[in-house]
């Protein structure tokens, strides 16, 4: 993967004409992606918080609930398009890939990192809401790069395997669309762990998303370092799932030109 990094001006340039090639035409243009991301937070916040009167524990607050739901959504979001966007990655360049002499695994990583941008941006609104709400963050702000760093090794690792399998299976994208809809409710965003029954709790635990978003709310939300038994797994998973994709796709990607 260290290859990558001679490419990454490559990289860089792919990933401004995707976020240009979104909104070609549009008369707001790049501000959709603040547009978008507000109206879905909205939506959800007035849906759970004002009409399923939604509260956190201990907490008679809406906007509590609301930054809680947020610091969580926003990173979800993240992953949820970039996986789902990278399926489609390698078969939409197809013609890059049949003509020009540059490494494939060039087109995941530069969906991903495109949906960084646009987290980057969602995580900006947060904090000004945020501030406006509670006053300055907590010092463990900076551990924010560390969750949104592990987020990008575990995107990256699903979006090779999904990409490279959507070579032979074109029905991959059309798939993760339910499969994201099944893991959005299997995981706690909208609710809270302690919400599920006791005897279920132990579920999550099994849930990678789960740890991706404590990590999130504990650095945005709760101003505390996350523990260690969140990271560490977290990480470890990771990266298995990174070295597994990674050679996944280095041993698929020698049949991609004869099926593209």
């Amino acid at each position: 993967m260290l290859n990558l990094l001679a490419y990454r001006n490559l990289i860089w340039n792919f990933v401004k004409r995707d976020i240009r090639s979104r909104y070609v035409g549009s008369l707001l243009g790049i501000y959709w992606s603040v547009i978008n991301p507000v109206i879905i937070l909205l939506v959800y916040i007035v849906v759970f918080g004002v009409f399923l009167n939604a509260r956190l524990p201990g907490s008679t607050s809406i906007w509590d609930y609301a930054l809680y739901f947020s610091a969580g959504f926003l990173p979800w979001i993240a992953f949820n398009t970039s996986v789902i966007r990278s399926a489609s990655s390698i078969v939409d360049n197809k013609n890059y890939i049949k003509k020009v002499p540059f490494p494939s695994e060039i087109f995941p990583i530069t969906t991903t990192l495109s949906e960084l941008i646009n987290l980057l941006i969602g995580i900006g609104i947060y904090l000004v809401l945020f501030i406006f709400l509670k006053g300055a963050p907590s010092i463990f702000i900076a551990l924010l790069p560390l969750a949104i760093v592990l987020q990008l090794i575990f995107t990256f690792a699903l979006a090779f395997l999904v990409s490279s399998a959507s070579v032979f299976f074109r029905d991959i994208p059309q798939i993760l669309g339910s499969l994201f809809f099944i893991w959005f409710w299997a995981t706690p965003i909208i609710y809270t762990l302690n919400l599920l029954p006791q005897n279920l709790q132990w579920v999550e635990y099994l849930n990678p998303a789960y740890y991706m978003l404590e990590i999130y709310r504990d650095a945005l939300f709760y101003g505390k370092v996350p523990e260690i038994t969140i990271i560490v797994p977290f990480f470890f998973f990771s990266i298995l799932i990174l070295v597994a994709g990674y050679i996944i796709f280095q041993k698929t990607k020698k049949g991609f030109s004869e099926l593209l």
